[in-house]
C-alpha cells in the first residue's frame, strides 16, 4: 500500500496522529471495518432489547442504557485493537470519543484510516429508523408510563378548577395506579380511585396511542 501522500515536500514520512507507525511496510493492511459496522448493529439490538423488556412489563430505560454501554464499549475495544494491529497510533481524542460518543468516534476513526464513510451513514440511518419505529415499539413492546402523571390526569378529571372533588366539594380524590407501569397500545390497566373515607373504586384506563394518550371512564355514583 502506498503511503506517499503522508510525506513532506522532500518525500520524508510525516509523523503525526493521522500517520501509521509503519510507513510503507509491505505487510501493512487497511484495518477491518467490522467493528465499525458493529456500532451500527448495536442500535438494532437496542431496539429489540427495548421491545423485549417492555413486553415483559419491565421499564426499559435503565436496561437500554446498560446494554448499550456494554456493547458500544466492546465495539470500541475491538476496533482499537484492530487499529493497533494494523500499526496505527490511536490519538487520545479517539479514546475520549469512543468512550463517550459513538458518532464522533466513527468520524475521527474514518478520517484516521481514510476508509469509507458508509459505516457512519449506516449508523445514522439506523438511528433515524429506530426513531421512526417508536410507534411500532409502542404496539409491539409497550409504552413506559409514569404512574404519578397518570394519577394526576385521573385526579384532574374528578376535580373542579380549584382542585377539589366533584364527589364532595371539600374532599380531594385519591388515585393509585400500578408501579411500574408498562402498557401496549390498545391495552388497559386498572387504577384504584375514590374519596377519603369511602371504599375505593376501580377506573379502567386504555392506552390509546404510543404518545401516551389515554382514556378512561369515571365510575358512576
Amino acid at each position: 500500500m502506498d503511503w506517499s501522500f503522508w510525506t513532506d515536500d522532500e518525500g520524508h514520512p510525516v509523523e503525526g496522529p493521522w500517520v501509521p507507525e509503519h510507513h510503507g511496510a509491505s505487510e501493512f493492511d487497511t484495518p477491518s471495518s467490522l467493528a465499525l459496522w458493529a456500532f451500527t448493529a448495536v442500535q438494532v439490538v437496542l431496539v429489540l432489547v427495548d421491545i423485549v423488556l417492555l413486553r415483559s412489563g419491565t421499564p426499559s430505560t435503565g436496561g437500554i442504557l446498560a446494554v448499550g454501554g456494554v456493547l458500544n464499549l466492546a465495539c470500541f475495544v475491538a476496533d482499537v485493537t484492530l487499529l493497533r494491529q494494523a500499526g496505527y497510533r490511536v490519538p487520545v481524542h479517539l479514546y475520549v470519543c469512543g468512550l463517550l460518543l459513538a458518532p464522533l468516534y466513527l468520524v475521527f476513526r474514518i478520517r484516521l484510516t481514510r476508509t469509507s464513510w458508509w459505516p457512519l451513514v449506516g449508523w445514522i440511518g439506523v438511528i433515524v429508523a429506530s426513531v421512526l419505529a417508536t410507534p411500532l415499539v409502542g404496539y409491539a413492546g409497550g409504552v413506559e408510563l409514569e404512574p404519578t402523571d397518570v394519577e394526576s390526569s385521573i385526579e384532574g378529571s374528578y376535580s373542579t378548577g380549584d382542585g377539589t372533588s366533584l364527589y364532595e366539594s371539600s374532599i380531594p380524590v385519591q388515585v393509585s395506579c400500578p408501579d411500574p407501569l408498562v402498557v401496549r397500545v390498545g391495552e388497559t390497566f386498572d387504577c384504584e380511585t375514590g374519596v377519603v373515607g369511602e371504599a375505593p373504586e376501580t377506573v379502567t384506563v386504555t392506552l390509546e396511542s404510543w404518545l401516551g394518550e389515554m382514556s378512561w371512564r369515571r365510575p358512576t355514583r
